[in-house]
């Protein structure tokens, strides 16, 4: 199970990118072979697609969702934590707040190439009247924290126009900061 975890890892922090089962094993460590039976398992799952192209499976995140999926995501979070102790004290300032609400970390700092100059760009998917509770916890961290704020249905439309747009940016590429499973319950919605 530790290696489907990578794997899964390793698909969501690159998720334009194109791997193929060799690559996936090089850049997780783990042998070819077991990469293969793992891959062929995340399929049975429906949690990734493998498309034959010639001699080559090229292998993608479905954007299903389950308890392997939630185990990656989380630790990716806490792989994010360990390197920057900011983002966990946000994350437990905004643990406290009482409502459903989603906030995807984008950017710079989650495709991890942010500069000590970066700021901190943050995708929130809440109710409009929620907007303000949040944002008083970004107005008293001490960084740069860039928030955009939308509400969960005009998240779920911008999903689906596929126009460009910062949720459709945020999507390609995050870190989810809360809300891992409310995230993937409004993107297998809008699929």
């Amino acid at each position: 199970m530790k290696s489907e975890i990578k794997i899964l890892k390793l698909l969501l922090s690159n998720k334009e990118e194109v791997f193929t089962i060799k690559k996936i094993a090089e850049r997780t460590g783990i042998n070819y072979r077991i990469a293969y039976e793992k891959i062929k398992s995340l399929e049975k799952e429906n949690l990734v697609k493998a498309t034959k192209t010639g001699n080559t499976k090229i292998c993608k995140f479905t954007n299903k969702f389950d308890k392997k999926v939630f185990e990656a995501e989380y630790e990716r979070r806490l792989d994010l934590f360990k390197k920057n102790k900011d983002f966990l004290v946000l994350y437990k300032m905004l643990s406290e707040l009482n409502f459903p609400f989603i906030v995807l970390l984008f950017g710079s700092y989650a495709k991890g190439k942010a500069t000590k100059h970066s700021d901190i760009d943050l995708l929130v998917v809440c109710e409009g009247k929620r907007e303000h509770k949040i944002q008083e916890i970004f107005d008293l961290f001490p960084l740069k924290i860039h928030p955009t704020f939308t509400k969960f249905e005009d998240f779920m439309k911008m999903l689906k126009t596929k126009e460009f747009s910062v949720v459709l940016e945020a999507v390609k590429n995050n870190i989810i900061l809360v809300g891992i499973e409310d995230y993937y319950r409004l993107i297998e919605n809008a699929e």
